[in-house]
């Protein structure tokens, strides 16, 4: 009698400790599915306010994620878009040294984030950045910055292809501006190969240009890119691996 008492009081504690644990993972469970639903709304947020030329409101959107849970994902994420945005050539307030910070940060201190080796790339190129001591991919003309800010991309390359066309002094601008169209987030016909081939033109044709730096730069901005892809798609084929 005595030891089927204790059976039934060990069988009692067992299910209760199962139901603890249950109800402990359970809650972990619902809090991650939680976190991650808000910070992909700020993360939304911050894209729309990028697109609006908001670059402090987005970071502040991202920053909120990183207070959120601090030291583990996704405060890698925002990381990584802070870095983007402190980089990004239409902020205004662009700082490339804090760049260089948010990505040498998220190296540091998440090496098993799936963000780490676009890090890794980004910190490389800033580092050359510096090392010029340019610090900018300057504007140079008045006529092709404002077509740009129109997002007029058509006539922008019409005009610059009648530079090229005419054997001009100008033709290293051409270039340089026929390689930014080309690059520009808002044209919906960008092409990273062909903006990467002007300013290896460039690069090549006009060594003695004032704008040599700045296509250098913007060489190992599209390079990072084209890693970034391959990256990707290294990522992808792993997952599809270790789901056969």
């Amino acid at each position: 009698m005595g030891r089927e008492h204790f059976r039934e009081r060990q069988h009692f504690y067992v299910c209760f400790a199962c139901l603890i644990l249950f109800l402990l993972t359970g809650c972990a469970m619902f809090n991650g599915i939680k976190n991650r639903q808000a910070a992909d709304e700020y993360f939304n947020h911050s894209r729309q306010l990028i697109a609006e030329g908001d670059f402090n409101g987005a970071i502040e959107e991202n920053r909120k994620v990183i207070s959120m849970q601090p030291g583990s994902a996704p405060a890698d994420e925002a990381l990584f878009n802070i870095g983007l945005i402190y980089s990004h050539y239409g902020n205004k307030g662009k700082d490339y040294k804090k760049a260089l910070d948010y990505f040498e940060q998220l190296v540091h201190d998440y090496p098993q984030s799936p963000f780490l080796e676009k890090a890794k790339i980004w910190v490389g190129v800033l580092k050359d950045i510096d090392k010029t001591k340019t610090g900018e991919i300057v504007v140079i003309n008045d006529y092709f910055h404002h077509l740009l800010l129109k997002g007029d991309f058509r006539e922008s390359l019409r005009e610059a292809q009648n530079i090229l066309d005419s054997n001009s002094p100008y033709t290293d601008r051409a270039l340089f501006y026929t390689g930014l169209i080309y690059a520009h987030y808002d044209n919906p016909e960008k092409d990273y190969k062909k903006s990467l081939g002007y300013f290896e033109r460039l690069i090549n044709e006009y060594p003695q240009s004032p704008l040599f730096e700045q296509a250098k730069i913007m060489r190992g901005v599209l390079n990072v890119i084209e890693k970034a892809k391959q990256v990707d798609i290294d990522i992808e084929r792993k997952k599809k691996e270790l789901t056969r």
